[in-house]
């Protein structure tokens, strides 16, 4: 490796003043408060929940399911042996489908690599609040279930529930309403005053943790090792990406697949034919810091 110890830049974060709730952080923070997620799952399932746990991060290792590069925002167990996830996606996502697909997976694998029967699969809601319209269709709320193709009155019952709530959104399904509560929540998180007492209530939670110096260091130290490991993950995919093409597609075809540019792509293959023993995560360290080199240089 180089022994060039230059710092790589640091992406440019939002300041721990301008947060909102559909920033990540602040989302996690504030639902992570049994008080401030158990009110909102009720709205969305439309029943009581008598006791709810946050399972913590760390819980959630066992599965393999951090070793992907997603992590479970808001993880939960109540009483009757179901579980939610409720993840804030304050950006536009592709393959949304896909996502769901991976979280579901990531709450499933636990009890089959325990070796319990499948009818031992717990039921399950996957919440994605996200902050623009994945449909277009303007519903406050988009809910998924498994049906059957040709005959949709045939539901697979897989135990599995799939929901989009869209800040974004400016109508019901007609003989679908939401609640107005969820309306007003979902105004706030759009960036409108809190109205509803639920809104005002997370609200309240927000600007409580904006004053928090303990909490503006750890977001301070989070956002400094995520996106670190952002980067080298990003680098690591293009590294592979090169190593495993073996002159299948040209390089005007690679630079255009990987959205990169004609310097990066050389810096790579630089690497890979001075390295060719090293593994991709340590090429992606070296190709950051000669790409970093090279921009110092032109500057």
């Amino acid at each position: 490796m180089s022994g060039n110890n230059k710092t790589r830049k640091t992406p440019v974060k939002k300041p721990f003043e301008e947060l909102t709730i559909t920033d990540n952080y602040m989302f996690q923070a504030v639902m992570r408060d049994p008080n401030h997620v158990k009110p909102l799952l009720e709205m969305i399932i439309g029943k009581e929940i008598r006791e709810i746990v946050i399972v913590e991060t760390e819980k959630t290792q066992e599965t393999g399911y951090e070793s992907r590069g997603i992590r479970m925002d808001v993880y939960i167990k109540d009483d009757e042996n179901t579980v939610y996830d409720v993840e804030m996606q304050s950006s536009r996502k592709r393959y949304l489908g896909k996502r769901f697909r991976y979280y579901q997976s990531a709450i499933d694998v636990d009890v089959v690599n325990k070796g319990s029967a499948f009818n031992a699969l717990k039921t399950s809601y996957i919440i994605f609040i996200t902050t623009y319209d994945p449909y277009e269709k303007g519903w406050y709320m988009y809910p998924f279930e498994t049906l059957c193709k040709w005959d949709p009155e045939i539901r697979m019952k897989d135990a599995s529930t799939w929901i989009v709530l869209n800040t974004k959104g400016t109508k019901d399904k007609e003989g679908h309403e939401v609640s107005e509560d969820i309306k007003e929540m979902l105004s706030y998180m759009d960036g409108n005053e809190p109205k509803s007492d639920y809104s005002r209530m997370l609200d309240k939670a927000v600007r409580e943790i904006k004053q928090s110096e303990e909490r503006r260091l750890e977001y301070m130290s989070i956002y400094a090792n995520a996106a670190d490991e952002r980067d080298i993950g990003e680098y690591r995919g293009y590294v592979r990406m090169v190593r495993d093409n073996n002159g299948l597609l040209s390089d005007d075809v690679l630079v255009k697949f990987m959205k990169i540019t004609d310097t990066l792509l050389s810096i790579i293959r630089r690497v890979l034919g001075d390295h060719p023993d090293w593994d991709n995560e340590a090429v992606a360290e070296e190709v950051m810091i000669q790409e970093e080199e090279a921009e110092a240089e032109e500057e």
